[in-house]
């Protein structure tokens, strides 16, 4: 039988979170007005026993610590954690102050490959495609094989380098030859001013001077004949006992023999300088042509080593055979044959040369990824289209859409949040250029933004959201967007007090780079939990502490 029964009950509830006890007490009381709804038999009992209610009511216990009562009967949620809880749970507090929310415009955006690392690779010649060695999607290095052609174009190309090589050769020969005749010409002209013997000069037959020898001891020896002559004529002509008509004869044979003598020394001399700057003139022209046939060989794509193989082939075939060497090595591969000629290619190595003199390497430009491929097998490809496109992927670009009323704001340099959607990671870039030109059909300008893709996360094709920051405006009180939790679709931050931290409710303002401005609830100097918030709601929702408490209704 009672009469105006105030229920009193006390909860003690244990948790336990990260192995830490946080004992919470609560002291929830109801109103009379409440328990008048419970049945007419609590009803009559409630005069007979007021004696009783008055003392249960005056023995009411005080309410527990971390939880407060107000005047109106309602209750405030406090959690109080000791300081090693604090420190576990990883709780921060820290004052609320003023700040600077960003200003930003969202626009839309596309992922497009980086234009400078995209390579478009064309065959420099027209060919038959031999063999293809990539394909979509493989990822090549620098100057990996891709695909080889046979072209008639650079089968010329090399022939004519050979050829040209070959004839260096020649160039080569015939300055050692022209120097050696120059050399022994002026020597046997040095002999010749010492007036030597006829039997000297038939000494000389081993020396290399062409037919200058030949020529030159003719002539000595024409003047040596008439020379002799006259000596011999003169005394008698003087003695009176030879005529004169024989002298002046012979006189005139010794002055031809002398001029023409002198004329063949001039003659031969200057023929032999003349010869040797010939021949080096003829091997420089010889060398600027194979430097051509070299940039030909370039510019259709044959590298440096390639060529080196080339002149080898050449300086093969002009190379005079050595004397044939045993082959010991039982694995060699090359050998078709036990002897083969010193350092010289084996046979299968030049057939091997010369059956893919006229193929045409297409190789990779940079490491990528192949997105593309236009040839083949045994098709005809010519160097009007592509045949592969390569693309570096770990760097690709982001094209903004600006409209028109955005255009003053957006300038190169400024902050980008690149996102894809909810749930997927995003990205900060800088605008790195805008286009100067609105688009007539869209009526924007495009802005773009240089992004790292080395997870190729970023895939080119993607429409993309992109925030860009420009300006700052201040706020009364600005906190990190962390220290914001919900309790029944209210947002809260807990706060600081004596008595242990109380989720106090806020209003939301405006919010830029995880940062928000709070409105009302929270003034500038109160200390609020910034990092452990989300910790200190759980600990609400798996206590059964009500979530309304503290919130004012």
């Amino acid at each position: 039988m009672y009469n105006r029964t105030t229920h009193v009950t006390v909860v003690a509830l244990a948790i336990i979170l990260g192995g830490g006890l946080v004992a919470l007490t609560i002291v929830r009381a109801q109103h009379p007005e409440k328990e008048a709804a419970s049945g007419d038999s609590h009803g009559r009992n409630h005069e007979d026993h007021g004696d009783a209610d008055s003392h249960e009511e005056d023995g009411d216990p005080e309410p527990r610590a971390g939880h407060a009562s107000d005047d109106h009967g309602k209750t405030e949620s406090v959690i109080r954690l000791s300081p090693d809880e604090r420190g576990k749970y990883g709780v921060r507090v820290e004052a609320a102050a003023s700040g600077n929310l960003a200003t930003r415009i969202r626009l839309p955006g596309e992922i497009v490959l980086n234009a400078d690392r995209v390579a478009h690779i064309v065959p420099r010649a027209t060919g038959i495609v031999r063999e293809v060695l990539a394909n979509v999607g493989d990822s090549v290095h620098a100057n990996d094989l891709m695909a080889w052609l046979e072209s008639a174009e650079l089968g010329e190309a090399k022939v004519d380098y050979l050829a040209k090589w070959s004839e260096l050769g020649c160039r080569t020969v015939d300055i050692a030859r022209a120097q050696a005749v120059r050399d022994n010409t002026l020597e046997l002209l040095e002999l010749l001013n010492t007036s030597p013997s006829l039997e000297t000069l038939r000494d000389l037959n081993g020396s290399e001077m062409g037919e200058n020898r030949s020529t030159l001891v003719s002539a000595y020896a024409e003047l040596v004949y008439a020379e002799a002559a006259y000596r011999r004529e003169k005394p008698l002509f003087e003695k009176k006992v030879a005529s004169e008509r024989d002298y002046q004869a012979v006189a005139a044979e010794y002055k031809k023999a002398d001029a023409l003598y002198t004329a063949t020394r001039d003659s031969i001399s200057f023929k032999v300088r003349r010869d040797l700057l010939e021949a080096k003139r003829e091997r420089n022209v010889n060398e600027i042509e194979i430097t051509g046939a070299r940039s030909h060989l370039f510019v259709l794509g044959i590298r440096p080593d390639e060529i080196a193989e080339l002149e080898s082939l050449a300086q093969f075939q002009t190379k005079p055979p050595a004397a044939p060497s045993q082959c010991t090595d039982p694995n060699c591969k090359d050998c078709k044959h036990p002897a083969i000629g010193g350092d010289r290619p084996s046979s299968l190595g030049q057939a091997r040369s010369e059956e893919r003199l006229a193929w045409y390497p297409l190789r990779a430009p940079f490491d990528g990824t192949v997105i593309e491929k236009h040839l083949t097998l045994g098709e005809k490809h010519s160097g009007e289209s592509g045949a592969f496109t390569v693309a570096d992927l770990t760097s690709v670009w982001v094209n903004i859409a600006v409209y028109q009323k955005d255009l003053p704001l957006v300038r190169e340099g400024m902050s980008v949040s690149v996102s894809m959607g909810a749930g997927e990671p995003g990205a900060e870039g800088i605008v790195e250029y805008v286009t100067p030109v609105i688009d007539r059909k869209t009526r924007t300008a495009l802005a773009r933004v240089v992004l790292p893709n080395p997870g190729g996360v970023w895939r080119p094709g993607l429409f993309v959201n992109a925030e860009i920051t420009v300006g700052r405006e201040g706020a009364s009180v600005v906190i990190p967007e962390a220290a914001i939790q919900r309790l029944d679709e209210e947002p809260v931050v807990f706060v600081e007090t004596p008595e242990g931290f109380t989720p106090t409710p806020v209003s939301l303002g405006r919010s830029s780079e995880s940062r928000v401005e709070i409105l009302s609830g929270l003034a500038v100097g109160q200390r609020y939990v910034t990092q452990g918030a989300f910790e200190l709601k759980a600990k609400i929702v798996t206590s059964g502490i009500d979530a309304h408490a503290g919130h004012g209704h």
